[in-house]
């Protein structure tokens, strides 16, 4: 049971119903309310503005590289629980899972985001077409369902004129569309093990189960499409409990998210309503330094059980949009508002938030034609968000709130205006260029004046232009050559601005926006119609980078602070495959170095030269597949090069190579019922290894590490009206 602000119990029954009104409004609706079928061969639109992602990047004209995934490949014989189940060799991305609910998966693209302690930095996340990034620049995506993708769309490298804020690389997760199959209501179960607390050098084990109930019921109801769906996890955690040390574990997790979709015509355009709810409940073991893991185990961090550091969150989430024409033009119309309340002890304080956002956006494109087949096409619009935080520090007593020290109203204030134009010249040149500018307020208000207490209210305001400039060439019928230039910049968030070293409430006034420049090539070709290949390279050039710290006097709470100047270069290759006789592979192999140019901080630190911590400057990922109307076997090989993980360079996460196994089967028909059993292995191997770090964090405390070789099994029924 959490406590809300005023310290009075909330049930989490309660707090749950309430948030998920939204999801069953939509499901009641579906029976009244009638939808068009959209045209399944239709292009799906990466929003914003005229890039359009189809199964191949070939043939988009898109200046930048464009990554897909689609299907079954997304969710197959996993227990649908963490993003990197799903979003696997994909090149520029990398994904290290803490394997912990309460801070979630690091997830970079081209070196934007590693610095991120919980959540997500540095990237700009879309689920369905709403924004889970939000106006101050951090994702969360606790809400997120993994067991109905349908589709993951990347887009890599900076694209802050057609995205804005926290625009390093874009993910867009896509729900799949209810009408696109018949009307089907399935179950799927999965379960096993989870690693455990010791490694291959031995030591005492821990409980480690995990089990997944996931249930959707999706179809149409007349012309109307619509899906509704719940997932629900339970977790016990590998790490042993230091404090007990009774073979006990601390790292568990429960989490419960229910959504619902729904589509219908409107005014001859199309209306797509969507609606979550969440609730999580999780321990946060922590990192370990060196010497932990030497010990031959994979304890949580003994401060982080002492404070009791667990996420006690709830979240509820309403979007709508309406794509259709307006007049000559093609206009697109979306808002969303979100409520988030989050309980969260962690070391040395207890943090009570309430978070309420919400965001509008309208986009209008037309085109004209020119001479010789030409065509010129355009795209304008903005978008406005609000965010207001009410945010309430404690001192940390064993995980429950002691004396108050802090108490503030943070409100976020954005808008954006964007236009972009689009020159296709006789179907073999297209040049892109657009331009965004934002403006984004940040301001606190502070309410903990007590026993002297100055008064620490205060605003920040900061801004960007975004220009963006590309070209694709089209050399062949299935080869294309392309190139960009782009400006991209990234606000500190709310909680970094928040958390100052002084402890004085408030925003940190020397904390400023990180900007960069991109410039990148590359080509993609499609050879026999069997094999895709993509090869990019880049360069970003970044002012201001924002990185994290520790101090010695709050170990385990983040800081951060600005390097002068830095640069990420390197470059990136795919293949994807179909070899025949249901065989295919996919592989990703990324090369990345980022490195700091001028950093010398305020203790005169010079790490000018050194490179930037939490950043894998190889990794090699490798999926092997073969498919049968009897079942399916999926391989997985990843290999990540050694990263540091401190600005000094001093310590290093070790290179490791770990394995993956997928067996399964999918639909088989019994009567009116489909079967879909599975079984994985990870880490075939047993292999230790480092699953993600925490740069520069205090102690040495670097290192996370991932669970030892883990079984899952489960079965999927389904009942599909035929």
């Amino acid at each position: 049971m959490r406590r809300s602000i005023s310290g009075a119990p909330v049930t989490r029954s309660k707090w749950l119903s309430s948030s998920l009104t939204s999801v069953a409004l939509t499901a009641v609706i579906t029976t009244s309310l009638f939808a068009q079928d959209p045209d399944p061969d239709s292009a799906v639109v990466l929003e914003p503005i005229l890039v359009r992602v189809l199964p191949s990047s070939i043939g988009t004209r898109a200046p930048y590289p464009v990554s897909v995934i689609t299907g079954t490949q997304l969710t197959r014989a996993t227990a649908s629980t963490f993003i990197e189940d799903a979003v696997r060799a994909v090149p520029g991305v990398q994904i290290h899972n803490r394997f912990n609910f309460a801070v979630g998966e690091r997830i970079a693209i081209r070196g934007f985001g590693p610095r991120a302690q919980f959540g997500v930095r540095g990237i700009r996340v879309l689920v369905d077409g709403i924004p889970a990034t939000l106006p101050d620049g951090q994702a969360t995506l606790d809400h997120l369902d993994l067991s109905g993708l349908g589709r993951v769309e990347v887009l890599r490298g900076p694209n802050a004129s057609l995205y804005g804020n926290a625009a390093g690389g874009v993910l867009h997760f896509r729900t799949t569309n209810p009408v696109e199959e018949p009307a089907r209501v399935s179950m799927r179960w999965a379960g096993g093990s989870l690693g455990n607390s010791t490694g291959t050098t031995g030591g005492e084990e821990v409980s480690h189960s995990m089990w997944t109930l996931q249930g959707v019921a999706s179809g149409t109801a007349g012309e109307a499409g619509y899906r509704v769906g719940f997932y629900t996890t339970d977790f016990d955690g590998y790490r042993r409990n230091p404090e007990t040390d009774d073979g006990s574990a601390y790292g568990a997790a429960t989490r419960t998210v229910v959504n619902g979709t729904l589509t219908l015509p409107l005014a001859d355009g199309l209306l797509r309503i969507v609606g979550n709810g969440m609730e999580l409940d999780a321990e946060n073991p922590g990192s370990l330094p060196q010497a932990v893991l030497d010990e031959g185990n994979r304890a949580a961090w003994g401060f982080n059980v002492r404070s009791g550091a667990i996420k006690d969150v709830r979240q509820g989430q309403v979007g709508a949009s309406w794509i259709g024409p307006v007049g000559s033009l093609n206009g697109e119309f979306a808002l969303w508002g979100i409520r988030r309340e989050l309980f969260n002890p962690i070391p040395g304080r207890v943090i009570d938030l309430t978070r309420n956002a919400g965001g509008i956006r309208t986009l209008f494109q037309g085109s004209i034609p020119i001479s010789d087949g030409a065509t010129f096409g355009w795209g304008a619009g903005f978008e406005a968000e609000i965010q207001g935080d009410k945010r309430l520090n404690f001192k940390n007593n064993g995980g429950e709130p002691g004396d108050r020290i802090l108490d503030q109203l943070e409100d976020v204030g954005t808008a954006g205006i964007f236009v972009q134009g689009r020159l296709d010249a006789a179907d073999r040149v297209s040049i892109l260029t657009g331009l965004r500018y934002d403006n984004i307020n940040f301001s606190a208000t502070d309410n903990f004046l007590v026993g002297g207490n100055p008064d620490d209210s205060g605003e920040r305001t900061m801004s960007a232009f975004s220009p963006s400039l590309g070209l694709v060439v089209r050399v062949a019928a299935n080869a294309e050559i392309f190139g960009s230039v782009g400006r991209s910049f990234e606000t500190p968030t709310t909680t970094e601005l928040a958390n100052r070293p002084t402890t004085a409430g408030g925003f940190n006034p020397d904390l400023n926006p990180q900007k960069g420049t991109t410039i990148e090539g590359g080509a993609r070709t499609v050879l026999a119609k069997r094999l895709g290949l993509e090869l990019s390279v880049f360069r970003t050039n970044t002012t201001d980078g924002l990185v994290p710290f520790e101090v010695a006097s709050d170990p385990g709470r983040t800081y951060f602070r600005n390097s002068a100047e830095s640069h990420h270069s390197g470059f990136e290759l795919s293949a994807d495959a179909s070899l025949g006789g249901g065989v295919g592979f996919r592989l990703a192999y990324t090369d990345v170095n980022g490195e700091y140019d001028a950093y010398v901080t305020d203790d005169n630190d010079d790490y000018s030269g050194n490179k930037i911590a939490g950043l894998a400057p190889r990794r090699f990922d490798g999926l092997l597949t073969w498919e049968h109307r009897a079942g399916y076997i999926e391989l997985r090989g990843l290999y990540q090069d050694e990263l540091t993980v401190n600005d000094a360079n001093s310590a290093q996460s070790p290179s490791y190579f770990i394995t993956d196994l997928r067996v399964g089967s999918e639909d088989i028909d019994v009567g009116r019922f489909f079967l879909s059993p599975f079984v994985s292995i990870q880490n075939l191997g047993n292999k230790d290894y480092n699953a993600s770090v925490v740069p520069n964090a205090f102690g040495s405390r670097f290192f996370e590490p991932g669970p030892s070789r883990t079984l899952r099994f489960g079965m999927g029924v389904s009942w599909a009206n035929r």
